[in-house]
């Protein structure tokens, strides 16, 4: 794959999913991934009322056209509440609404981290059910819990072996 494109679903400037995202894309060879701020894409939360009256928006249009000229994607997700944060769903639901199968039949690699042990695990098991929906073939899924022990932030790296590792797997079969 050349061209992959990769992007977390916060919205927090220090976020832990974006930081264990660039560990992830550093896996792949320079240039072949593209970092992507869904918040550059700012658009209001969905309504049909807000669809029939303005369209879709001229930033998810374009988010759009980056997706369709994509190999691949690699999502991290925090999780809030057990589920995918509304900041992501949110934009899901917009492109959606250009076409159901915004992924494109391409493979998409999910990840999560959180303080927590978990690593923010259970809302990946009910994204990784609605991937397919979106039209997109999961190849892998990684979560890293208890963040603050298992990553360096100043090398943006896991430092615990067995997870990078593991994730190193997760880039594997993604690829």
């Amino acid at each position: 794959m050349k061209n992959i494109i990769a992007f977390t679903g916060s919205t927090n400037p220090d976020s832990i999913n974006e930081k264990l995202l660039i560990a992830a894309i550093n896996k792949f060879p320079k240039g072949s991934v593209q970092l992507i701020q869904l918040t550059d894409h700012d658009v209001p939360i969905y309504s049909q009322k807000i669809e029939e009256g303005n369209g879709i928006p001229k930033a998810i249009k374009e988010l759009f056209q980056l997706f369709t000229k994509a190999d691949g994607f690699i999502i991290a997700s925090p999780e809030h509440n057990g589920l995918l944060s509304s900041f992501l769903k949110n934009i899901i639901d917009w492109l959606s609404r250009i076409d159901q199968n915004f992924f494109g039949d391409k493979p998409v690699m999910l990840m999560s981290t959180s303080p927590g042990e978990t690593g923010g695990s259970s809302h990946l098991q009910i994204l990784k059910n609605l991937i397919p929906r979106w039209g997109g073939n999961l190849s892998s899924i990684y979560s890293l819990g208890d963040f603050n022990n298992k990553f360096d932030v100043d090398n943006l790296s896991i430092s615990d072996k067995s997870e990078d590792l593991k994730l190193n797997e997760a880039v594997q079969a993604f690829v």
